[in-house]
């Protein structure tokens, strides 16, 4: 979440420098911009934080669109002609994408998921830390990998963490961030950023909600069908690189992405991210019951028993919602300590996000498309 909060403030600062220099349609821009991330932690908020940052993103449209109206009005007095460069020229958008602080986190961090950890080590960690065994076995480190399961088991935390044991730049972009109702525009900041980050020695490159940028072609929407052609025509330059670039895209709807961005060359591993096993369960409960006291049968590995099924951010705000309860309880003079009616409470109002349903579509998307009969995951 700081990675939208650091957008919204870098955004802000550099609408203020534009109308230090009187460019009213570059600050216009870089409110527009601001209000976006302002809205996206609305987006990942609840309550009353959730509701500043709905005021503040409402109140920065309302001053790119009064700074709209006074560009045009100047450009008006001119004759028509504007002196001031567009939207696009305002900085380089790819960096609007760049994370400026590399990650810190590693792959020990990461509850669980030792499969898809080993592969993620296999394919770019391992070949940089020995590199001429991996010249001598004919292996370059980076590639493409999709990242597909239920939402909310650390998809985002896996790319973060490799970014962090590679200690490489890291390039954030969803689909919805990349789209633009302006013709032509979506191709381009999808071309720039691929070649922004392509142009690191070592970079992470993570495009989450994969299925936005890339859906089936076919349909009504010529900016998706085009989106889809500039990703392939880019991607198909990636071995001719003398940089190392990790391609990761993640998904939650896998069946919804173009069949040609699954061949060899783009995404060369699909890996499921299945639901958390009793040890990674484990993992997030102990780290979020750090320094609480619990009643004597509340124990970290019977909750993780119980919370069997449930995806790892579900877990999380099952444990944050049964110490709130607690939490009030004892400003009102009840038992200071976790309980198990707390647990339970919380799991009434939290399901887990991981349906039988849902489970089951994966299971047949996996099946259909990469003929595989049994989806792993669950390690």
């Amino acid at each position: 979440m700081s990675f939208y909060s650091d957008k919204k403030q870098e955004h802000a600062a550099n609408a203020e420098r534009a109308l230090d220099r009187g460019e009213w349609r570059q600050a216009a821009f870089h409110l527009a911009k601001a209000a976006e991330f302002a809205l996206k932690l609305a987006e990942r908020t609840e309550g009353r934080i959730r509701r500043t940052h709905l005021v503040e993103a409402r109140e920065l449209v309302g001053m790119a669109e009064e700074l709209q109206r006074k560009a045009a009005a100047v450009q008006q007095q001119r004759g028509g002609s504007s002196l001031e460069p567009g939207p696009e020229a305002a900085g380089d958008a790819a960096e609007d994408w760049l994370v400026k602080e590399k990650p810190t986190l590693r792959l020990g961090d990461v509850a669980g998921l030792e499969e898809v950890k080993a592969k993620l080590a296999e394919m770019v960690i391992e070949p940089l830390r020995h590199p001429d065994k991996a010249r001598q076995w004919g292996i370059r480190p980076g590639g493409g990998i999709l990242l597909y399961g239920p939402p909310g088991n650390g998809k985002t935390t896996l790319a973060r963490a490799v970014a962090g044991e590679l200690e490489a730049d890291f390039f954030f972009a969803t689909g919805a961030e990349i789209r633009s109702k302006w013709h032509g525009e979506s191709e381009q900041r999808l071309r720039r950023l691929i070649q922004a980050a392509r142009s690191r020695p070592v970079s992470v490159l993570f495009l989450d909600d994969l299925d936005g940028l890339l859906p089936r072609r076919g349909g009504q929407s010529v900016v998706d069908n085009r989106l889809v052609v500039q990703f392939l025509n880019e991607i198909g330059g990636f071995t001719e690189s003398n940089n190392t670039l990790l391609l990761l895209g993640a998904t939650n709807r896998p069946w919804e992405i173009d069949e040609a961005v699954f061949r060899t060359g783009r995404f060369d591993e699909k890996i499921f991210v299945g639901l958390p096993d009793q040890t990674a369960r484990e993992f997030i409960i102990r780290r979020h019951l750090e320094g609480v006291r619990c009643e004597p049968d509340l124990t970290p590995a019977k909750l993780a028993a119980r919370l069997e099924g449930y995806v790892g951010a579900d877990i999380v705000g099952v444990v944050q919602s049964a110490k709130r309860a607690g939490f009030r309880r004892a400003l009102a003079g009840g038992r200071d300590e976790l309980t198990w009616a707390d647990v339970e409470q919380a799991m009434r109002t939290i399901p887990s996000s991981a349906t039988p349903a849902l489970m089951r579509q994966y299971e047949r998307f996996a099946r259909q498309r990469f003929g595989v009969s049994q989806l792993g995951g669950r390690s």
